[in-house]
């Protein structure tokens, strides 16, 4: 439980990061700074939220590095939406119709960013 309370201090303090960026953003567009801000305030409550129960420290980890990406993301690109994955196409297809073989789900699984993690949970795409 003890190597719990340095974890628990970074997501809280990563929380507050996230929440200072929406207070303070800027749009390019200054009729969607308001929109970006809910969408900023909404979206970290909802993955806080869902992930709060999580105890396994590596989770949390990843959680984390996912917060940390996403957020710097916004920052540069101005955008607080996650960014577009871009695989070469066909690269993880199914072939023939056939399901994807457990190499192919692999390759799909390591080429995909971390900053896309709770995404690929919500569509299954992690398995």
């Amino acid at each position: 439980m003890a190597s719990s309370a340095p974890l628990r201090t970074q997501v809280l303090s990563m929380y507050r990061q996230i929440l200072r960026a929406a207070r303070t953003w800027q749009a390019a567009d200054s009729s969607e700074t308001a929109e970006h801000r809910a969408y900023i305030r909404a979206e970290a409550g909802q993955l806080f939220r869902r992930h709060s129960g999580e105890t396994d420290p590596e989770r949390v980890r990843q959680y984390l590095t996912e917060a940390e990406s996403r957020l710097e993301l916004a920052l540069h690109y101005g955008t607080p939406y996650p960014r577009p994955v871009n695989l070469p196409p066909g690269a993880l297809a199914p072939r023939d119709g056939r399901p994807l073989g457990s190499a192919q789900l692999r390759r799909r699984a390591r080429s995909r960013p971390v900053y896309t993690r709770s995404e690929d949970e919500l569509s299954g795409l992690d398995r």
